[in-house]
């Protein structure tokens, strides 16, 4: 019966008692409130901090690890669904032969084409614990696997628990409070005029304790809890866990590529960061600048445009001398003036040549001088008129830079190309340690994109002249591709020092952020289980870091897909 129903009643009692009988009645509603209102409660109402729960079961599962291999079994009905993997690495091993025994039985789990093996047999749905035993070959290597299947009933208890002791108590004290005011106002008043009132009197009494036992019926019901519950079964998929971990299961582990690495700590060189800036080798790059200002013509290949590639000496393009009309009107002046001296020596020297004989030789060599020193004089004023200069490359390589279009006119000593060569490049350091530069062990500088691969550095040499208050050093990058870097490009550089340090060597991707902004990485626990370790690390290169604190050798430590589990709430 539900508690609403003894509220019903004992008020229409209260409504048709007189005075006397309400100022009974009254402490006992209150009292009656205050022991029934903490206990209305449905199926499954919760009063005290509970753990949170999820909303279906887990499937019954057996995992089992070895130094080689890791297995996980899920079984839906008289199905198992068996994952195999590396134990050090979580690489699924899809090419193994498993054989199960569970209890007499035993049998070949089929391979699937994701990956996975399948075995069926009617053993898996008795409910209990059962050992299982798995024979796991992979190529030359064998290994038996074992552990305790536990299979649960779906089975709901309605037997009504023990009430507190609370409960018990109150009912007596609200009892002897109802027979307390009934003897009190019974002293009080005529047994003639009370005789008539002693039936509602008693119905009152009996309605406020009927209406405080009913807390009791309402105290609980099915998966009902007024105190700190433990976690009901969680369901398959990946979750949070209140402690920070993830839980993951074997197939989202694959889905998301998660690989491991054993955690070894090594003796790993100290490093050091630095900002740097690439820029061009000198001996393996140029600029193609005009000496004299003019219209730009393009030249025997056209114009040449980014990334193509050009060969020492090839034309690029011509610039055409501009003057102003004054100089212009100067240059033609003067041509004419030695045209016509031109005319004049030919005429001299064509008559000394008729009197050969007659004149000295002399005076006809003479005259033959002047009208090729004349010659030559009016070809290159004339040649100033409409001069031009070829533009051609200075180096072997590829354009990086190119600033000109057909009909511009440029200035003399304009950049109009840069010239690289992708395979030579060097890179410019800054470092405010003056001893640095007799320390280094190696330097690698990383392209800025995620996944680029690192770039190896030769140290080339320090500058003795401060530059903005720091010693610039000077790497050079060499590769047998073209390198992911660019001219002007600023980068980070990491030194390696020769001085040694303990630490764990771990590709920079298994480093994640926590909701703190602190570094962490996550820790393989389990066969399905993830935990996050806060660490402090060093740079090693531009893909690698040395992990210092925070892990312990044999840690199996989450390369792949980091990122990925840290999204899982």
């Amino acid at each position: 019966m539900k508690p609403v129903f003894y509220l019903k009643v004992l008020l229409a009692h209260v409504g048709a008692a007189n005075a006397a009988i309400k100022k009974i009645l009254l402490p006992v509603v209150i009292s009656g409130l205050v022991v029934v209102m903490p206990s209305w409660a449905g199926p499954g109402d919760d009063h005290g901090d509970a753990a949170p729960t999820a909303t279906g079961a887990a499937s019954p599962r057996i995992s089992s690890s070895s130094d080689l291999f890791e297995l996980v079994g899920v079984v839906g009905g008289s199905e198992m669904v068996i994952y195999l993997d590396r134990f050090a690495t979580n690489t699924p091993v899809t090419d193994a032969k498993i054989e199960v025994e569970i209890g007499t039985a035993k049998g070949m789990a089929e391979p699937q084409p994701d990956g996975s093996y399948h075995f069926d047999h009617p053993a898996l749905t008795q409910p209990g614990s059962q050992p299982m035993s798995f024979t796991v070959t992979a190529g030359a290597e064998t290994d038996l696997l074992a552990g305790d299947l536990v299979v649960g009933t779906a089975a709901h208890d309605d037997k009504p628990t023990a009430r507190p002791w609370w409960h018990w108590a109150a009912l007596a004290g609200v009892v002897a409070l109802v027979l307390g005011a009934l003897a009190a106002w019974a002293r009080q008043t005529n047994q003639k005029k009370s005789a008539g009132r002693v039936a509602p009197l008693l119905i009152a009494a009996c309605a406020s304790i009927t209406w405080v036992a009913a807390s009791f019926d309402a105290n609980a019901g099915p998966g009902h809890d007024h105190g700190e519950a433990a976690p009901a079964a969680m369901g398959n998929g990946p979750r949070r866990l209140p402690d920070g971990s993830v839980f993951l299961p074997k197939n989202s582990q694959r889905q998301l590529a998660v690989r491991t690495v054993v955690a070894e700590a090594k003796s790993l060189p100290k490093t050091v960061e630095l900002g740097g800036v690439v820029t061009m080798d000198p001996n393996a790059g140029g600029r193609v600048q005009p000496t004299i200002a003019g219209r730009l013509e393009a030249g025997p290949r056209g114009l040449p445009q980014l990334g193509q590639a050009v060969r020492k000496g090839e034309v690029l393009a011509f610039v055409r001398a501009s003057a102003n009309p004054i100089e212009r009107g100067n240059q033609l002046a003067q041509t004419a003036e030695l045209k016509g001296r031109l005319q004049l020596a030919e005429k001299r020297a064509a008559r000394l040549a008729q009197l050969e004989g007659t004149v000295a030789q002399k005076d006809q060599d003479e005259a033959k001088a002047d009208v090729t020193s004349l010659q030559q004089r009016l070809a290159a004023v004339s040649a100033s008129v409409s001069a031009g200069e070829a533009l051609t490359a200075p180096v072997t390589g590829v354009i990086a830079s190119a600033k000109a279009v057909s009909g511009q006119v440029v200035d003399a000593r304009e950049v109009l190309f840069e010239i690289t060569d992708p395979f030579r490049l060097q890179v410019q350091a800054s470092a405010f340690d003056a001893a640095l530069a007799a320390n280094i062990a190696s330097a690698s500088v990383a392209a800025g994109v995620t996944g680029a691969p690192s770039v190896a550095l030769t140290f080339v040499g320090a500058g003795t002249v401060l530059q903005e208050g720091a010693i610039p050093l000077q790497f050079k990058a060499q590769g047998t591709s073209a390198l992911p870097l660019a001219v002007n490009q600023s980068v980070k550089i990491v030194v390696q020092t020769k001085e040694l340090i303990q630490g764990v060597g771990l590709p920079a991707a298994a480093l994640v952020k926590t909701a703190s902004n602190q570094d962490m990485v996550w820790v393989h626990t389990g066969p399905e289980a993830f935990a996050p370790r806060t660490v402090r690390f060093m740079a090693l290169d531009g893909t690698t870091v040395s992990v210092t604190d925070g892990l312990k050798p044999g840690d199996r430590v989450v390369t792949q897909g980091a990122a990925l589990l840290n999204q899982v709430r």
